[in-house]
């Protein structure tokens, strides 16, 4: 009898222990408080080395904060220091909080995942009748559509409208085979559901946003589009003025204004940091033009520490904060079960670093990446993911619910071209946790940047040792055009040749032969700290006809000079 006593207790403690290690996993608490204090101490000395003005942690462990830490100032005059109500862009993470809105909407039955995008937009037109009859909801925030990266992002960051821009896509092609079947990262895409989900609810994205996602979270210091309209009374009201049109219809004309001067003397400024980028060997503000605002389903969302903190306890719980159904557990399964491969990702990408994310583990959901992450192959943790990067900030967060741990940082420089520093912080928390072999992820983000750098200097050192003469200046004016872009103009000015693309202009410097450079940032938006060229190619009689400008190079696009500008 005692020895059947004994068997059964050994068989009841191990029930019990498999049953908390599977809720909890093998790390105790005390690893994690451990690994959040050496985080602190990384960061703190890391964000000033980088010269990231400011940036904010976020540690979550069994449904509770373990800590929301703000680190230097909201802008680069250290007069402001960041608070854990600071608000940041998040940028591309706000894809996570879209798809979880849809999902959201799909629990109400607003709409369904497999709606056809043309039962929403009957003049919806991609690459051919037949693709654009079929694509659904599901396929534009799952990267599954089949086309290369970042496909028509040259006119978004250009300033191109909307409608330039998705017609954008009559020109440019699948990689044959890869719809639904591989990953090919879209931020358009993403930013066309924020259209869709406005025509199948009747509703902005924004009010959406706050009423499925941040009203069930309590998030206060979050918000969709509007950070500029977050800073003063003066701002609220040009915000509140701007929509007062659609809410009267929405609402009727009395309550409309009702709601207009309520939320006016109820109002209170909230801090928002200033954006940043590399500039030269220091760095320079990005100042906010509407970028945002065009596609805010892809880009557009904004979080303080607080409320990042909230954002991961909710993943962590699958769809669930504090007893509130943010979606439920059948659409947060939806959201996290892959649906394309991502093993393509070259093993040199540093975003997917190698020793970290075997590449068959590696996955895209909706709106969601998904992970084993490594070391080295070995030691192998399931993760839910995403990163956030462009116009002045970085996000990145990263969960792991076998072990119930949750961790994101937030900066507001970037995007990734100019640092990975939230990512790497992430990383750096999961190998203190997991006692991963020791990396040391800040040099290999200085590394990251210098191989930048030294690559930069390469091609211009180049360019240096077979140097040409230009022709006549006069030889390069002129009106060219492309069916994806338009027109672009060649116009002297004081001795020098000015590119224009009737949204922005830049001044041009010979390199070299027939080629000339300008600083990317000046026709993109996005802020990118590199150079960009327009290469000129002569025709038989010695004509430079034709042109190439490598920031607007969808589909290797050619300029061609209009017939009446041909000298």
């Amino acid at each position: 009898m005692k020895i059947y006593f004994r068997k059964f207790v050994v068989a009841t403690v191990a029930i019990v222990a498999s049953a908390t290690f599977c809720a909890y996993g093998l790390i105790s608490d005390q690893k994690v408080e451990m690994a959040t204090k050496q985080l602190i101490s990384i960061i703190d000395h890391g964000h000033k080395e980088l010269k990231i003005p400011g940036c904010v942690l976020a540690v979550v462990r069994h449904n509770k904060v373990i800590c929301t830490k703000p680190f230097g100032y909201a802008s680069a005059d250290d007069t402001s220091p960041v608070t854990n109500d600071t608000i940041f862009p998040v940028s591309s993470v706000t894809k996570n909080i879209t798809a979880l809105l849809v999902g959201a909407l799909v629990d109400a039955g607003k709409l369904k995942w497999d709606d056809k995008i043309r039962k929403y937009d009957k003049d919806f037109f991609v690459h051919s009748e037949e693709y654009s009859k079929d694509l659904t909801i599901k396929d534009l925030i799952s990267h599954s559509c089949g086309f290369k990266h970042f496909s028509a992002d040259s006119l978004w960051y250009g300033g191109y409208s909307k409608k330039q821009t998705v017609n954008a896509f009559k020109y440019l092609k699948q990689i044959p085979g890869n719809f639904r079947k591989y990953y090919g990262y879209q931020n358009v895409f993403f930013g066309l559901i924020g259209d869709i989900l406005e025509k199948a609810t009747g509703e902005k994205y924004e009010d959406l946003v706050q009423k499925y996602l941040f009203n069930r979270m309590n998030m206060k210091n979050a918000c969709a589009i509007r950070t500029s309209y977050e800073t003063s009374r003066w701002g609220h009201i040009k915000y509140m003025a701007s929509r007062f049109a659609y809410d009267s219809n929405r609402m009727g004309f009395f309550n409309a204004l009702s709601n207009f001067i309520k939320s006016v003397f109820t109002f209170s400024p909230k801090q928002v940091v200033t954006g940043y980028a590399y500039s030269g060997n220091g760095i320079s503000e990005t100042p906010e033009i509407g970028f945002f605002h065009v596609w805010p389903a892809t880009s557009g969302i904004a979080f303080s520490a607080n409320e990042f903190a909230k954002w991961i306890q909710m993943i962590l719980a699958g769809g669930q904060y504090k007893g509130n159904t943010v979606v439920t557990p059948e659409t947060f399964k939806t959201i996290t079960t892959p649906v394309v491969s991502m093993k393509h990702i070259r093993p040199t990408d540093d975003v997917f670093p190698i020793d970290r994310f075997p590449r068959e583990e590696l996955h895209y959901c909706v709106g969601t990446f998904v992970a084993k992450y490594a070391d080295n192959n070995k030691s192998l943790h399931n993760v839910i993911f995403h990163m956030g990067g462009v116009y002045g900030a970085t996000a990145f967060f990263i969960v792991c619910p076998e072990e119930d741990i949750g961790v994101g940082v937030i900066n507001n420089l970037g995007g990734t071209t100019h640092t990975l520093f939230a990512q790497y912080m992430c990383h750096n928390f999961l190998d203190l946790c997991f006692d991963f072999s020791k990396k040391d992820w800040m040099n290999a983000e200085t590394n990251r940047l210098k191989k930048y750098k030294d690559y930069k200097n390469k091609a211009v050192e180049q360019f240096s040792n077979y140097l040409t003469p230009m022709a006549s200046i006069q030889k390069y004016q002129g009106v060219f055009n492309s069916d994806i872009y338009g027109k672009v103009n060649f116009q002297i000015k004081n001795g020098k040749l000015f590119l224009s693309n009737g949204i922005m202009s830049t001044e041009l410097d010979h390199v070299n032969g027939n080629i000339f450079s300008f600083p990317e940032k000046n026709m993109q938006i996005n802020y990118s700290n590199v150079d960009s060229y327009v290469a000129f190619y002569p025709d038989e009689s010695k004509n430079f006809t034709t042109c190439r400008i490598t920031c607007f190079n969808e589909n290797d696009t050619i300029f061609k000079k209009e017939i009446n500008d041909v000298k």
